[in-house]
């Protein structure tokens, strides 16, 4: 009697993460069809059955990569505006530093620059990117613009976007450097100093 056959979404899991394994080892340019149905253990023909060409491919394998970094995290609503930011910061850089110090995070922080490269060159990976880091800014846009609106006076020249801005190179900067570094980010100090900057009568 024949196996149960794999549903549609966990074949493309299935694949994605064989381009993962291969675009880690051989690099993206190096990355084929071949190789990748070879490391799923599949036919070269139901690789393309799902997705069409290289570049598609690609592209899964990105967005795929981007879910882990740009993650969406839901903080506590009943928490003072700038200590409800910390805790949305201390989140994404715990999350950061353990994939900075997983092989399997660190392989996706080097495909993440090495799709940033790409994305100067290739406007439909670009767009992607922009569309993940977007979901991430909007998620964080209502709990800048809290703190910026319980202490007006203080911030009056800043707005909501920049200081989102701000937060996320934060986040994803510390990432970078503990990657290249190859130390974990110290969440705990990078949050003292945060803490000072937005509640520098508390310290």
């Amino acid at each position: 009697m024949p196996g149960k056959k794999a549903s549609e979404e966990s074949r493309r899991e299935q694949i994605v993460r064989a381009a993962f394994q291969v675009a880690t080892r051989e690099g993206l340019e190096q990355l084929t069809i071949r190789l990748v149905a070879a490391k799923a253990g599949l036919s070269t023909g139901l690789v393309f059955f799902h997705f069409k060409s290289k570049e598609a491919l690609l592209l899964a394998l990105l967005d795929w990569v981007l879910d882990s970094l740009f993650e969406t995290w839901n903080v506590p609503e009943n928490l003072p505006p700038a200590e409800r930011l910390l805790a949305w910061l201390q989140l994404d850089l715990e999350d950061l530093s353990d994939l900075s110090h997983d092989e399997q995070g660190r392989g996706r922080l080097k495909l993440f620059l090495s799709y940033w490269m790409l994305a100067a060159h290739d406007p439909t990976i670009a767009e992607h990117m922009k569309e993940a880091l977007e979901r991430s800014r909007q998620t964080l846009l209502p709990i800048v613009q809290a703190v910026i609106n319980s202490e007006s006076a203080r911030f009056r020249q800043v707005t909501a976007e920049s200081l989102v801005t701000v937060v996320i190179a934060l986040a994803q900067g510390c990432s970078m450097q503990s990657l290249f570094n190859n130390s974990r980010v110290d969440t705990e100090q990078i949050l003292t100093v945060i803490r000072a900057l937005l509640l520098p009568s508390d310290i």
